[in-house]
């Protein structure tokens, strides 16, 4: 009964240990990244001119 026991607590310790890498390796430097783009193509926007059409 133990043994079984063992085994059911491996196998989620494994996946919790997959899902933790998989969120540092894959998920969170793709949002970082995602971030930074949207942050450079905000700071590429001119300034309204005045006079064409801007606020």
């Amino acid at each position: 009964m133990y043994s079984e026991l063992w085994q059911f607590a491996s196998l989620l310790g494994f996946f919790a240990v997959a899902f933790v890498l998989w969120m540092w390796i894959v998920y969170l430097p793709g949002r970082t990244l995602e971030r930074w783009e949207d942050r450079r193509v905000e700071a590429r926007k001119e300034p309204p001119v005045p006079g064409k059409g801007g606020v």
